[in-house]
């Protein structure tokens, strides 16, 4: 288990750039190239592109393999990578989960008051509380995917 002190040195370490490289290939299911890196960041040149992952590689969060390219050997949250989770080999903003309960929330209520018939202020406090947990959570969402790494 690594300590507090590697994760700070990882934090310093993984920001611009290089946290941009390392998100493009967290993003990736397979080893990425160097030139790969360069169109997908859209990067100067190779050598910048080669630069970033060599640091990525001193910081042992990617490994190089024979054919001369890149996998990502270590996940680790820190910055802006902590709001998001892995899901099926996505990352995705950890607010998208509520924003999913509290839309479907609110539209299943909205079907049952097709079937029954509750009293004005039950269905306006319902309604409210699911539009509102709705609101706030794909707000969140939407605020992290801009936010991920501009």
């Amino acid at each position: 288990m690594r300590d507090s002190s590697d994760e700070n040195a990882i934090e310093s370490e993984l920001r611009g750039n290089t946290l941009r490289v390392y998100w493009y290939m967290l993003s990736q299911n397979e080893p990425v190239g160097v030139r790969q890196v360069q169109r997908a960041i859209t990067m100067s040149s190779p050598s910048v592109a080669s630069h970033h992952l060599s640091k990525l590689v001193s910081l042992e969060l990617v490994e190089k393999l024979p054919d001369n390219s890149y996998q990502v050997s270590r996940v680790v949250k820190v910055g802006v990578l902590k709001n998001f989770i892995e899901f099926r080999g996505r990352f995705l903003p950890r607010y998208v989960f509520v924003a999913i309960f509290f839309s479907a929330y609110t539209i299943a209520y909205l079907a049952l008051t097709l079937i029954a018939n509750p009293g004005i202020y039950d269905r306006l406090i319902a309604i409210a509380i699911g539009l509102i947990g709705a609101a706030f959570a794909w707000i969140e969402s939407i605020r992290l995917w801009k936010l991920k790494l501009s």
